[in-house]
């Protein structure tokens, strides 16, 4: 099964209020979703981050198949 690099740049408004960017690297079938790569990102930003609230998130991947 041929796999694809996907990057996720989440961005993380924390309890005391400053903004945190978590970056988050994984690689999964070709063909994800936007919607999926970025559901997982903003799911581990939050246990990262547990009373952080979501501000906005960006997905992108390389193009490359492996």
């Amino acid at each position: 099964m041929a796999t694809q690099n996907y990057n996720a740049e989440v961005h993380v408004r924390t309890a005391s209020g400053d903004l945190a960017t978590i970056y988050h690297d994984t690689s999964g079938p070709v063909g994800m979703l936007a919607s999926e790569v970025r559901a997982a990102a903003e799911k581990a930003a939050l246990l990262q981050i547990p009373d952080g609230t979501i501000e906005g998130s960006r997905v992108s991947t390389d193009g490359k198949h492996r």
